[in-house]
């Protein structure tokens, strides 16, 4: 046996088992999904309007605080500066904390007139079956041009 058939198969050898412990790791990340999610949907309204759609878990961090965690997913109709409609998604992370709801907002938005990366967050009130507060998000597009937008947001728990 060469020395390059034997380093084939050691190369092989070692990348399979990881290959197949990240594999491993991908798939029970999402059957946690089912389990401890609630579904909130609303909209954002102001200098974009859109639907909302949230999926969140709270875990106890700490006494009164639950670490919240997400998507979003929305349906872009109008963005004011004449941009277009679109949709935009992308992660919510943050903490509930005497319900109080305050979460960052990563993700990527795509209109007519282009695409941006956006970041932003959500701060409000959380009850037990509706929530409100407002929002703030910077968007930069593909040329590095900086956009801010702003409003409200409101959204009721569904029962599952």
């Amino acid at each position: 046996m060469n020395k390059t058939t034997l380093f084939l198969k050691l190369a092989i050898l070692f990348i399979l088992p990881i290959t197949l412990f990240f594999l491993s790791g991908c798939a029970s990340t999402q059957t946690e999904q089912g389990a401890g999610w609630e579904t909130w949907v609303g909209e954002l309204t102001g200098m974009i309007d859109a639907d909302l759609k949230m999926l969140f878990s709270q875990l106890e961090e700490e006494q009164d605080a639950y670490l919240v965690k997400g998507t979003f997913k929305g349906d872009i109709e109008k963005v004011s500066g004449e941009y277009g409609s679109g949709r935009m998604n992308g992660d919510i992370k943050g903490k509930l904390k005497d319900g109080i709801f305050n979460v960052r907002i990563r993700g990527h938005a795509n209109v007519t007139a282009g695409s941006a990366n956006i970041d932003g967050k959500m701060i409000g009130t959380l009850s037990k079956t509706q929530a409100f507060g407002t929002w703030n998000i910077t968007a930069i597009d593909t040329e590095g041009t900086l956009y801010k937008f702003s409003g409200e947001w409101s959204a009721e728990k569904v029962d599952s």
